[in-house]
């Protein structure tokens, strides 16, 4: 028997079919949508070196770097020691990298510290004075020169100490 050559009455299709079914635009699953978003984000995700478990994002300008120079890598692995942390204790980025700003860096991270050194300020979300504590919108911003200057320099690197010890109660 063939079904496509069928023929049905309006009452025994009335019978079949009695409660219409009608899609006026088309349902995307919760699911699928739920996967775009992580896929979204995933994509715009900030690079970072560290884990972030003490929530203090350490921001470079180093345009020929990835992250740092090894000197200055070295540099600033002995002040986060000096702080009693580590590499995971902090989010290292590279400002110079990629095409994000530091707004999008701390929505991200949103960390408790924001320490950038060596960063234009052109590129900082609020204005902000060197070597100078900056509270603002519930986190702590400083700024200083680049890793690369404050090696070379002991009244710069002293009055990051002094910040560091205020900021992180050391």
């Amino acid at each position: 028997m063939d079904l496509n050559g069928l023929e049905f009455t309006p009452a025994q299709l009335a019978e079949l079919f009695g409660q219409s079914v009608t899609i006026t635009e088309p349902q995307i699953p919760k699911n699928i949508v739920v996967q775009k978003e992580k896929v979204a984000k995933a994509e715009k995700a900030i690079p970072f070196k560290g884990k972030n478990k003490k929530g203090l994002l350490w921001v470079v300008h180093e345009p020929e770097q990835a992250y740092l120079s090894d000197d200055d890598f070295a540099f600033l692995s002995q002040i986060i020691t000096a702080c009693k942390m580590n590499m995971d204790d902090v989010a290292l980025i590279n400002a110079a990298t990629k095409d994000f700003t530091i707004t999008e860096a701390v929505e991200q991270l949103k960390p408790a510290t924001i320490i950038l050194c060596g960063v234009p300020h052109k590129l900082l979300p609020v204005a902000v004075d060197e070597y100078t504590l900056f509270p603002h919108q519930n986190r702590n911003y400083f700024v200083s020169d680049s890793l690369q200057a404050l090696r070379n320099d002991k009244l710069m690197k002293s009055k990051l100490w002094t910040a560091l010890k205020e900021i992180l109660a050391l």
